[in-house]
């Protein structure tokens, strides 16, 4: 369930982190001496702490042509100065096409000082599918050495098949966006040049967007009730009347959110949407998690104990987005142990800015979810009568300009701040079992 904190301090590293424990050094000398004193010297133990991988498209791999990083601290825990103190990076695996900086000066270190290393990985085209076992040296000037290893999974560059749908005849004409030289948007005259799209392409056909948004707070019985998840949800629904093309709305608010009439939502949704229209939900209320069946719930308003009789599992709502036959369905979930949803191994299309990326994540089908965070409880307050993980997610459908958002950019833009400034992290991954293709959902600003 989500929970309530008024005031947070947090360090994050938004990143794969490789583990928290520390790797201590070994040093060639036993003691040093200096001869002119005739005196033993204090002596420097290095360690290396908070080993963290980040890349760009947060899936954990060096995809090709992407940019990543290699984080880590040096820590100085002995007594004395450690002196010329410095990180040598190698390669032990013969993967081409990976470029990083071999050798970064630190200098000294006093006792008790510590050092963030942020080593740049830049991958190019060329690289291969497998693994880069990066060998990494801390070294010293007296003789203490920490080395380590981290092995990070590579994959190759690949570029995506275009894929081009004609219209039935029997259809009624969708939205058409196409190349209109004589139409202005961002300064530029390519109408999508917002998506980074310019020459020879096959037309996008957009068909209907519908929303159903949902959001509790009068929770009683085993539930706790909530203070911000239906003004989130009332104000994403502002957000999306008023700046965003969406033709359609369902919402459930409060008392109108029972287990009943959301899986009558779905119902109706996979009724009424064509095989050319893009789904938006979103939800924002308690989440629940059954240790002992190992899934994650929604919370209906009228759910009075944890029986999974009353609640909604993560199964029934893979069930029903399965069962909607969208061409673009995103699921937006403000909710503790949202993040179960994501049960299985799933990948995405990598981000590339090219022609062929933005016609196939249209054409290709997605079902992909946005989540407050992984298997852990999130908060109901936080930043101006919203709960964090809302009050970024608004802040970035209000600042974007861009005539075309998709899911992967908008998660771009809450995924960190989110992290900072709370005990989450968001997640954002392909729904398994659901039809996702490799698609994104794609927000048109009006």
């Amino acid at each position: 369930m989500k929970t309530k904190i008024l005031i947070l301090f947090l360090l994050a590293v938004v990143s794969f982190t490789y583990g928290q424990e520390v790797i201590t050094g070994k040093s060639k000398v036993k003691k040093l001496i200096i001869p002119q004193e005739k005196t033993v010297k204090e002596l420097p133990n290095l360690e290396i702490r908070n080993k963290a991988f980040t890349d760009q498209n947060s899936n954990n791999i060096i995809d090709g042509n992407e940019k990543s990083m290699i984080k880590f601290q040096v820590f100085n825990s002995g007594k004395g100065l450690a002196e010329n103190v410095q990180v040598k990076v190698s390669l032990k695996d013969q993967n081409t096409g990976i470029t990083f900086d071999k050798l970064i000066t630190i200098g000294n270190l006093a006792t008790k000082e510590s050092k963030d290393i942020s080593i740049p990985v830049e991958a190019d085209k060329s690289v291969q599918t497998g693994t880069a076992t990066f060998v990494i040296e801390v070294v010293e000037k007296n003789g203490f050495e920490v080395p380590f290893a981290m092995a990070i999974e590579t994959r190759e560059f690949t570029l995506p098949v275009t894929i081009v749908e004609g219209v039935k005849e029997e259809e009624q004409p969708q939205e058409v966006i196409s190349a209109q030289p004589e139409v202005t948007l961002r300064g530029v005259g390519d109408p999508l040049k917002g998506l980074n799209v310019s020459g020879d392409r096959a037309e996008m056909q957009i068909g209907n967007y519908y929303a159903l948004i949902i959001g509790v707070d009068d929770y009683w019985g085993a539930f706790e009730p909530l203070s911000n998840a239906v003004a989130d949800a009332e104000s994403i629904e502002r957000m999306l009347k008023s700046k965003y093309k969406f033709d359609n709305f369902i919402t459930l608010y409060n008392r109108q959110a029972s287990r009943s009439n959301i899986l009558n939502a779905f119902e109706e949704l996979s009724n009424t949407v064509k095989e050319t229209d893009n789904v938006f939900i979103y939800y924002s209320g308690h989440g629940e998690f059954n240790e002992r069946q190992n899934k994650g719930y929604w919370v209906p308003v009228d759910a009075r104990s944890k029986s999974m009789a009353e609640l909604i599992s993560n199964n029934d709502i893979q069930t029903a987005l399965t069962g909607i036959p969208s061409k673009h369905t995103l699921l937006i979930s403000d909710a503790c142990f949202a993040g179960d949803i994501f049960r299985g191994n799933a990948i995405s299309i990598p981000f590339e800015e090219s022609d062929r990326y933005y016609r196939e994540i249209h054409q290709l089908k997605s079902r992909k979810a946005i989540t407050s965070g992984g298997i852990e409880p999130v908060m109901d307050g936080g930043r101006e009568g919203h709960s964090v993980f809302a009050y970024y997610l608004l802040r970035a459908l209000e600042n974007n300009e861009d005539r075309f958002y998709d899911a992967s950019q908008l998660y771009d833009r809450i995924k960190i701040p989110v992290t900072n400034n709370s005990e989450q992290r968001p997640k954002f991954a392909p729904i398994k079992y659901s039809g996702d293709e490799g698609g994104q959902f794609i927000f048109i600003r009006k």
